[in-house]
C-alpha cells in the first residue's frame, strides 16, 4: 500500500523536501503547487483572524492540496519554545477536521536534531519491515535532502550577487530556474556532488558589468516570509532589478545545521547580538538582531526585516534594533510586515524611498564611502582562473568557517562602549 504524501512548500525548500520523502518505500510525493492569492485567501477564511501568515498559508496549501490533489496525509515541521510554530500542526489537524477533512498531519519535531525524534515520523512511514532495514532507506533520503538543500543556499547566494549585475535583464532568473529544475531532477549522488562546478559554469554565461560597485542590503527575519518569494512579493529580485546587491540571512540549510549544533555563523551571531538580546525568544529575533549588527560591521547600506503580521518575536527584534537607533546602530533600515492583505503598491513606494536614502548614504555620508568590498564569488567567477578552484572552494567553504568558529572565544562587546566612571 502506497501512502500519498505532501507538506508545505517553502519556496525553493520544496527541493529538499520532497528528496526527503520520494526515497522512502512506500511514499508517493505529491509536491505542492506556488503558492498564490487563492491559496491564502483559502487559509485565511478558516485561521483566526490574528495568527501568524505562515500558519494561514500553510492551512491554504493543505485544503487546496485535499479538494484538488486527492491528499490527506501531510508532513510539518514544529518547534517548541515560544514561537507559535510549535502549535501549527494540531491546531490545524483540529481545524480541517471540523471543516469535514479526513486528514492527518504528522509533525517532525525539529527543536534539536541531535536527539533523532525528527527520525520515527519517516520511519513509520515506509513500508520496509524491520528498522535496521529501514535506516537503509532514510539514509540515502536524508543525503539527497542534505545534499540538496545545501546547493540551494549556493543558488541563492548567487543570485542576490549577481542579478545588480547583469548586463541583459532576467539572465539570472533564467538561469536560477534552469539550475533548480536540473537539481530537482537529479538522482545520481556521484553527479551531485560535483553540481557546485554545474551551478558555477551556469552562472559564468551572464554577462555582467564587473566594474559596478552596487548597494549592499542584509534581507532577513522570519524563516517562511524570507523563504517564500510570493509571500515577500520576490523582494530578492525587485532589489536585483533595482541594481542592489541581495544578501540572504536565512536558508532552509543554515536551519537544519543550526538544528545540529554545527551552524557556527549562526553561533557567531548569537554572540555579536547578546549584549542587546541575552535569551532567545523564538523566532529569528536573535539572529536578525545579530545580521543587523554584522551588516553594520561590515559596510553594508542598508538591512531589510521582514516577518509576519503579529509575529512577537520579529516585533521584539524591530524594537530592540529601533531602540538602539540612531547610536549605536546607523545602518539604515527598513521593516516590512506581511499578512494577507499586504499589497505590492504601498510597498514598492517604501522601497523606492529606502533605496534613495542608501543612495545618498552612499553619496555624501563619510561612514558609507569607500567601504564596499566585491563579493569572493565574483572575484573567483569572473576574475581569477578555474585552476585553482578546488583549492579555493576548500578555504572557503572549510578554512574560513573554521577560524571564523575560533573567533568567537572573544567576549562580546556592545558596539560603543560606555565610558568608566571617574569614581570608580
Amino acid at each position: 500500500m502506497t501512502i500519498r504524501v505532501s507538506f508545505p512548500s517553502m519556496g525553493y525548500s520544496r527541493i529538499p523536501f520532497k528528496s526527503l520523502f520520494e526515497h522512502l518505500p512506500g511514499v508517493e510525493v505529491v509536491v505542492p503547487p506556488d503558492v498564490t492569492q487563492d491559496i491564502v485567501k483559502l487559509g485565511s477564511k478558516h485561521s483566526p483572524e490574528f495568527v501568524c501568515l505562515p500558519f494561514k498559508v500553510t492551512l491554504g496549501e493543505f485544503i487546496n492540496m485535499i479538494e484538488n490533489h486527492n491528499v490527506n496525509v501531510f508532513i510539518m515541521s514544529i518547534d517548541c519554545g515560544p514561537c507559535r510554530l510549535g502549535f501549527y500542526a494540531p491546531i490545524q489537524e483540529r481545524i480541517l477536521k471540523d471543516l469535514g477533512y479526513d486528514v492527518i498531519i504528522i509533525p517532525i519535531q525539529q527543536d534539536d536534531l541531535l536527539d533523532f525524534q525528527w527520525l520515527d515520523p519517516l520511519l513509520k512511514l515506509t513500508r520496509v519491515k524491520g528498522k535496521v532495514m529501514r535506516l537503509f532507506d532514510l539514509i540515502p533520503a536524508i543525503r539527497y535532502s542534505f545534499v540538496k538543500g545545501s546547493y540551494i543556499e549556493d543558488i541563492v547566494r548567487l543570485e542576490g550577487l549577481i542579478r545588480c549585475r547583469e548586463i541583459h535583464r532576467g539572465d539570472t532568473t533564467k538561469i536560477v530556474s534552469r539550475l533548480l529544475k536540473r537539481l530537482d531532477n537529479e538522482n545520481d549522488m556521484f553527479k551531485l556532488h560535483s553540481f557546485d562546478q554545474v551551478i558555477r559554469t551556469e552562472f559564468q554565461k551572464i554577462p555582467i558589468k564587473r566594474d559596478f560597485q552596487p548597494l549592499r542590503i542584509m534581507l532577513a527575519g522570519e524563516n517562511h516570509v524570507v523563504l517564500e518569494n510570493f509571500i515577500n512579493m520576490d523582494l530578492i529580485k525587485k532589489f536585483g532589478e533595482e541594481g542592489i546587491e541581495v544578501h540572504l540571512g536565512n536558508s532552509l540549510y543554515g536551519w537544519v545545521l543550526h538544528k545540529l549544533h554545527l551552524n557556527y555563523k549562526r553561533k557567531n551571531l548569537e554572540r555579536i547580538s547578546k549584549p542587546y538580546i541575552p535569551i532567545d525568544i523564538g523566532g529569528e529575533a536573535i539572529w536578525v538582531i545579530g545580521h543587523y549588527i554584522q551588516s553594520q560591521e561590515e559596510g553594508f547600506d542598508g538591512f531589510v526585516h521582514i516577518y509576519p503580521f503579529t509575529c512577537m518575536p520579529e516585533v521584539t527584534a524591530r524594537g530592540i534594533i529601533e531602540g538602539q537607533s540612531p547610536d549605536p546602530f546607523y545602518l539604515p533600515v527598513q521593516f516590512f510586515a506581511f499578512d494577507e492583505h499586504t499589497g505590492y503598491e504601498g510597498m514598492r513606494t517604501r522601497l523606492e524611498a529606502f533605496i534613495d536614502l542608501m543612495k545618498a548614504n552612499r553619496e555624501n555620508n563619510p561612514k558609507f564611502q569607500g567601504v564596499y568590498v566585491e563579493p569572493s564569488e565574483i572575484q573567483e567567477m569572473y576574475g581569477k582562473s578555474n585552476k585553482y578552484y578546488k583549492f579555493n572552494n576548500f578555504v572557503e567553504h572549510v578554512f574560513n568557517p573554521f577560524c571564523d568558529m575560533l573567533s568567537m572565544i572573544k567576549k562580546p562587546q556592545l558596539l560603543k562602549k560606555t565610558p568608566k566612571n571617574k569614581n570608580e
